[in-house]
């Protein structure tokens, strides 16, 4: 077999990066929830249940979107993307991946961004150059009609 189409790249976000965006989302979350309930315990729950439930799914959504931020992107020689997640592991094949946006602030700090069907996905990123560079240039070189910007 051709040993171009049984290599794999892989990427993964440095872990410290990753574990700083949650630990400064659990700040966040453990930080507000005080001057909320405060602000609820003066005013009483029992005519703002509305409110409480709005704040607790802003909560609940923003947490369950984090968990979904991939920290790992793999190419294989078959051409399927695996991407990985706290909450789950995404297989893609490369043909559906439509587009590539890098990330909005200097050298790559952020977040990429890839458009698979029925959703944009979001991947932790550091630097768009090394690695991840060359995985998402496969990518590209993989599926032509893929647009990238900021790339």
């Amino acid at each position: 077999m051709d040993e171009a189409k049984n290599s794999a790249q892989a990427f993964q976000a440095p872990m410290g990066y990753v574990v700083l965006f949650y630990l400064l989302l659990l700040a966040w979350t453990v930080g507000s929830l005080p001057v909320i309930y405060g602000t609820f315990r003066t005013v009483g729950f029992q005519f703002h249940w509305i409110s409480a439930s709005i704040i607790a799914f802003v909560y609940a959504y923003t947490w369950f979107w984090s968990l979904g931020l991939f920290y790992r992107i793999s190419l294989d020689g078959e051409g399927l993307v695996t991407l990985r997640s706290l909450r789950r592991e995404l297989q893609v094949p490369v043909k559906q991946i439509s587009r590539i946006e890098g990330s909005r602030f200097p050298r790559g700090f952020g977040f990429v961004k890839l458009k698979v069907p029925r959703e944009t996905v979001y991947l932790f990123c550091l630097r768009l150059t090394g690695q991840l560079g060359a995985l998402l240039r496969g990518i590209l070189k993989a599926n032509p009609l893929s647009v990238a910007v900021r790339f």
